[in-house]
């Protein structure tokens, strides 16, 4: 049986599994769906249709799954993520907001509506992750990131704090500002996760082909030498794809 506190509520339709344990002043809806090895901390809020993997952790004050206006709203969240004091993740209407696995969402962060983070994320305190925004696996972010609705963070990215990501950002890069600027490689995240010494030289020699100016803008030159080659590293030819499907218009 879950271990609920007599002084959490717990709406009767909610579906728990046996070995949750539920804080006191919690609050869990009635369509929520909590998976196995979970602990939601008192005074968290689980609501909307959200469904949370086995072994993830809600502290005090958080809230998961609350639709805009009034509406009910779906969130998808993965295994193994820890989600902080007074996070909130909002629950999408026209389509879910998603979580991974095994990320650590901390202090203060919000995560919006539609909105979509991958798996072994780092989000640093009071994060802003708006609507529909995408953000990638192995992403790491310092406090008071903002990524604005409808861009994209790449996999392996950097956010250096109080940046703005008002425009699609490359993967593999660190980057800083408002407007952000790339800054180079993220070096020692690709090292820490098993990059060899040649992937990444060869992105190193990318990122300066392509951000040899400002660090704002792709050298357009650069990208289509680099588009033509055959015999590209896996990771740059990664890169490559991820700056041509966001298009001409885009900042990456």
């Amino acid at each position: 049986m879950p271990e609920i506190s007599r002084h959490a509520v717990v709406e009767a339709s909610a579906k728990l599994a046996d070995d949750v344990r539920i804080g006191p002043f919690a609050y869990i809806g009635p369509l929520v769906r909590i998976g196995p090895g979970c602990v939601i901390d008192s005074g968290a809020t689980v609501t909307g249709r959200t469904a949370l993997g086995a072994k993830c952790h809600v502290f005090p004050l958080a809230c998961v799954g609350a639709g805009e206006d009034g509406q009910v709203g779906e969130c998808l969240i993965g295994q193994a993520n820890a989600i902080r004091e007074h996070v909130t993740i909002r629950g999408g209407v026209d389509r879910p907001t998603c979580l991974g696995d095994d990320n650590l969402i901390m202090i203060g962060c919000q995560i919006g509506p539609g909105a979509s983070v991958g798996s072994h994320c780092i989000l640093s305190n009071y994060t802003q992750i708006d609507a529909a925004a995408r953000v990638e696996d192995h992403v790491g972010t310092s406090a008071f990131t903002f990524v604005a609705s409808g861009v994209s963070v790449g996999t392996y990215t950097y956010v250096v704090g109080f940046t703005g990501i008002e425009d699609h950002a490359p993967p593999y890069a660190m980057v800083q500002g408002f407007p952000f600027r790339v800054r180079g490689v993220n070096t020692e995240k690709l090292r820490r996760c098993g990059f060899g010494d040649d992937d990444v030289r060869a992105l190193k020699d990318a990122f300066r082909e392509l951000f040899n100016q400002s660090g704002a803008e792709v050298d357009a030159e650069a990208m289509a030498r680099l588009a033509a080659e055959s015999n590209l590293n896996v990771h740059v030819r990664r890169l490559i794809d991820a700056i041509a499907r966001r298009g001409p218009g885009s900042r990456t």
